[in-house]
Formats: C-alpha cells, structure tokens, sequence
C-alpha cells in the first residue's frame, strides 16, 4: 500500500533548513523512520533529492499525498544516514468501509480482510488494522510473509463468515480433508514439498520453511455453528506469533500450526522444522470433533515444531481434543504451559478425549503448569530409534505441576500415557483417574529397544471420589504393563490406590521413599531387580497388617501414621508433615533431589 512517487513530481514544504553554519543544528541526520500519532511514517533518504542531496519525507498510510519534507541544497547540511525502523505500516480495515471506494487509510478504510491481504507486499512490515465489528468474510484471507493482522480486541473484532470457506476443486469428503489447509479462514501457508506437489512427497524433498515474521492478535474468529472447518492455519511459517485471538466454535480445529505432512516413522530432517512458533492467551472453545477419519482433531493442533512457546492457554471444549499433534507430530523444544483445558470424559473410542495428546517427540519438550481433567498422551513410534535419548540431549520430554483431576470420578483411563524414553515426571497431582501414568510401547509394539530412564518423583497419585476397580490398570499409581527398564520411582504419595504399582516386567526400578496408603490391593506387584527403601506404609485394613509385597522388604521401610497435616488442598498442603515430629521428617534416602535437614523427608513435600 505505501508507495514512493518519483520525486521529481514533488514540490518540497519546508519544516526546517539545517543550518551548517550552526554546530548545534547538524548537517547530517541519523534518523530512523518512525510512525507519529497521526498514523504517517517519517523518515529520511540518504542522496534522494535533487542533485543527489539528502530529503526528509513524510509518507501517510495510502496510495498517494507523499510529502517532501525538507531537501538538502549546498551549504544547508550534508547527508542523512537513512534507517528504517521496525514500524509496521498499517492499512486499515472497518466492516463500514469499502473494497471499492477504500485506500486502506483510517479515513477510508477497506471493507474485508481478504482484500486487504491482496493490497499489501510481503516482507515490506505491513499490519492489517481491524477496526471494531464483525467481519463477514466470503473468502479464505491468504495472508503473506511479513505481514500482520492486529485487531481492536477479542471483545470488540469477530472474523467469521455465513457459509464454509471454498475450497475450489478440493474434495471434503476425503479422508484427509482435515490434514489440508484449505477451508480454514485466514491461511498462512508457505510449500512443504519442492516436487510435483508443494505439500506431500519424500522425506528428501522437503523444504525449509519461509520465514513469516508477522503476528496475529487482538480478535475473535468463530466458526458460525461449526460450518467453518478452522480459524487459523499456519504451514512452514518460521517465526509466527498469535496472542489474545479467541477460536469458537469451529468444525475441526481453532488453529493448526505444522509444518507441513511428514512421515510416521521418519525422523524429521535437520533444517526442515518449522520454527520460533509463539502462542500464548488465547481461547479455544468448541473447535475439536470425534469421529473425523476414525479419531479426533484438536482445539489447537501442532506438528513439526522446533523452539515453540505456547502458554496462557485455555481451552473449553465439549465433543473433541484440546490440544492435539497435527499430521504424525514430530516436536523438539515445544514448551507447553499455564494452560487450562477441560474436555468431555466420554469417548466412544478411547473413553475420554485427551486434553494434550503428542506423536513423535525428540529433545527438549517440556509441559509444566497445566490442568486439566482428562489424560495426556505423548507416544513416540516405537520403530523409529532417531528420538531416543542421548548423552547430548537426554530428555524427551519433562513434565511437572500438573493437576489432573477426573470431574465425575468414574474414570477408567490413566492420566499420563507415556510412550517414550527419556520423561520426568514431576510435582504432579492425579485425583480418581482409572490409574496414574500408564508406560508402554516400545518391544512391545514392534521396536528394538524398549523404553527406559523414566523418572516419576514427588507426585501425588489419589483416589478421592472414584471406587478402586481392579480392571485393566488395577487402579495403580505406575502400571508398566510392556517391557521398560531403568525406572525410578521416589519421594511420590500413593492414597487409596488399587494396586500401588504394577510393574509386571519391568526391569532395573528404583523405588524410595515413597508413602503409600491404604493400597486396596498390593503395595507393589511384579518388577525386577528392584531397589525398595525408606519407603513409608500405613493400610487402615486389619487384614493387610503388613507390606503387600512379594520381596524382602528391609528396616529402612517403616509403617505407621505419617502425620500429615490433613487439611486443605490436596495438591498443595494436605499431604505435608504437619511439624518436625511427624513420622516422614529425615527419614529417606538420597536419591539426587534437593532436600533440607539430616536427609530427604518421604513423601511429596520437604519440611
């Protein structure tokens, strides 16, 4: 939109004549262009004038009336030294404007979004401007590298349109219609592939991703009923950010951001990530499904990410996932946090819908500060080795203050559902899930290594509302139903539990200082190789008087009452020794975490 006439067609105002003979008024300028009040950029142009002098120019946010500051004559200064700063220029969109009669400037602003990303460059710093009102849109907004849209307010801006977003010559019925981007409103989509077709072909013709540069913020964008497939969606952007942008009611997604399609059991290629994605406030309501080609989509689906934040988000959803992998995952360095999500805890297939479910995660993912009432998924394709930790990258994936906690306590699913080598599992609360973190995969779904170094500590499993059912899981804090080694287990608290754990053949498992209480089943049951102290029980059942354990159990395992303090949250003060006297206070053993006193304390808290 912003345009340079030739400056021979200008006839030049005067604001101010550099006066070279006054050290104090200069006689080169070193100004960066800047965005006044009024909406018009300012700025200066190195031998731009007549006779190849310096100019002071004034451009407003339209197609015409460039002003000619001030030109350099002899004598009256020398050069400037031109920047041009990091002001975006806004072209301006109302619902009262016109696509016809408009030039984009706060006085006549244009009439739709699409239109307005048909007027501007890419890569030339251009924000859309969305004044208050809803925006009936009637096509998809193709939005290009570098530029913006920032709105009025989530309050005040509503992007949507009357009927679904055409998609000509695109088949909806197809199985993949929900992995395409087309239908989805506003569209920031760059190729994947460089062969015959720009979004599907070999893991060798991948592409890197455009860097998008640009930012969306400050509106709602709503899916009219579900008739709109998705809001957002982002594809081989790097360096894309979306903040306070509220998603209601869309037919399969609020917004995706993926790189692309990939391949199931293919590592990602070095250089082929899509990367620097930001996401943080923003609202999802209402825009997931079951039952799309035999699972469910998410509020907010990700895949092919390297380096992404994504937090203060919250998701309310009622037939659907919250947030979910795109294509076949694949994530590295993807922080998830202060995220809030509830969804429905019945699934015709899985159950319950998961609130976060992830495929295929290399190094460096982290998912801390979240609740949520369902499960969380995070499964690595056990065939594929490429993820497996190493001595450079050893996590995969931590995982801590998370609260977990089942509505209508009849859950029968597990809360964590790990996948994966190289997780910690930490400072988390679980409240009556059918069982705590269920670990599996590996061999056993066809791999050649099974899963190992898995750290689970200062947890609290508990059942509360829910009834011990001892089906499949038996109610345990840690059921390791597939072969796993290298398994520590410390500092947790396991309350009214079926089985505490069930480690069937697990293999090489550190189990200290835990507090277990009134397992209506087995303390612990199965494992190998097994490490057991200073571990704390007390079973209110006179007929379990003693550990239920199928091992020597030696005196740094102690039973009696802990004395916990009994009050308040469970997450937060319930579980913590009411004084210095109570039975778990210096009672433990080492195990590498930070601790105050004489030695560790059992259970969740230090005191």
């Amino acid at each position: 939109m912003q345009k340079t006439p030739a400056i021979a067609n200008i006839t030049p105002t005067v604001i101010h004549s550099f006066n070279s003979s006054n050290k104090y008024d200069g006689s080169t300028s070193d100004a960066e262009s800047v965005q006044n009040s009024d909406g018009k950029l300012y700025g200066t142009r190195h031998g731009g004038g007549t006779n190849d002098k310096d100019l002071i120019f004034r451009v407003p946010p339209n197609d015409s009336n460039f002003n000619l500051f001030y030109l350099f004559r002899d004598k009256d200064g020398q050069r400037t030294n031109s920047k041009i700063a990091a002001t975006s220029l806004y072209v301006y969109v109302s619902p009262t404007g016109s696509d016809t009669g408009g030039d984009g400037s706060l006085g006549k602003p244009l009439r739709t979004l699409a239109y307005a990303t048909k007027r501007v460059q890419p890569n030339q710093n251009y924000t859309i401007y969305l004044n208050a009102g809803v925006y009936r849109e009637t096509e998809a907004t193709v939005l290009p590298p570098g530029v913006n849209i920032e709105g009025a307010g989530e309050s005040s801006v509503t992007i949507t349109s009357n009927s679904a977003i055409p998609a000509p010559g695109i088949n909806t019925g197809n199985t993949d219609w929900s992995l395409l981007y087309y239908g989805s409103i506003i569209q920031l989509v760059s190729p994947s592939y460089s062969g015959s077709s720009p979004r599907y072909g070999a893991p060798s013709e991948m592409v890197e991703a455009t860097y998008g540069n640009q930012t969306l913020s400050g509106f709602t964008i709503d899916g009219n009923g579900k008739t709109i497939k998705a809001g957002v969606w982002v594809e081989n952007r790097n360096n894309v950010t979306m903040h306070n942008v509220t998603f209601k009611d869309f037919q399969h997604s609020g917004a995706v951001f993926t790189r692309g399609n990939m391949w199931w059991f293919v590592p990602l290629p070095e250089g082929k990530w899509m990367k620097n994605t930001t996401i943080h406030d923003c609202t999802f309501i209402n825009s997931a499904a079951d039952g799309v080609s035999g699972g469910s989509t998410g509020n907010l689906r990700l895949g092919g990410l390297d380096g992404a934040a994504i937090y203060n988000i919250t998701i309310r959803e009622n037939k659907g996932y919250g947030i979910k992998f795109m294509h076949v995952g694949h994530l590295r360095n993807v922080k998830i946090h202060d995220c809030d999500i509830q969804v429905p805890e019945v699934d015709s297939q899985w159950s319950e819908d998961a609130s976060i479910e992830l495929w295929n995660l290399s190094y460096g993912n982290e998912i801390y500060n979240v609740t949520s009432n369902t499960w969380l998924s995070m499964v690595n394709h056990a065939v594929m080795n490429d993820y497996q930790p190493t001595a450079t990258h050893p996590s995969n994936l931590k995982m801590r203050n998370v609260r977990i906690k089942d509505i209508d306590g009849q859950s029968v699913k597990e809360s964590i559902e790990v996948a994966l080598s190289g997780v910690e599992i930490s400072n988390s609360y679980f409240q009556d899930k059918g069982f705590g973190i269920a670990i599996w995969g590996g061999k056993a779904w066809g791999g050649s290594i099974e899963n190992h170094n898995i750290n689970i500590h200062n947890n609290i499993f508990a059942n509360v509302a829910r009834k011990v059912q001892f089906g499949f899981g038996n109610s345990t804090a840690v059921f390791i139903p597939d072969s796993a080694s290298n398994i520590k287990i410390h500092n947790n608290v396991f309350d009214t539990l079926g089985n505490s754990l069930q480690l069937d053949s697990a293999d090489k498992i550190s189990i200290k200082n835990n507090v277990f209480l009134n397992s209506q089943g087995d303390d612990v049951q199965g494992g190998n190789n097994i490490a057991f102290t200073n571990n704390l029980r007390r079973n209110m059942n006179p007929a379990k008087p003693t550990w239920q354990i199928r091992f020597a159990v030696n005196a740094t395992n102690i039973q009696g009452d802990p004395r916990f303090t009994g009050t308040g949250d469970r997450w937060s003060s319930y579980y913590k020794a009411a004084s210095s006297r109570s039975l778990v206070v210096d009672r433990g053993t080492n195990v590498g975490l930070p601790y105050s006193g004489s030695a560790p304390d059992i259970g969740r808290w230090e005191w």
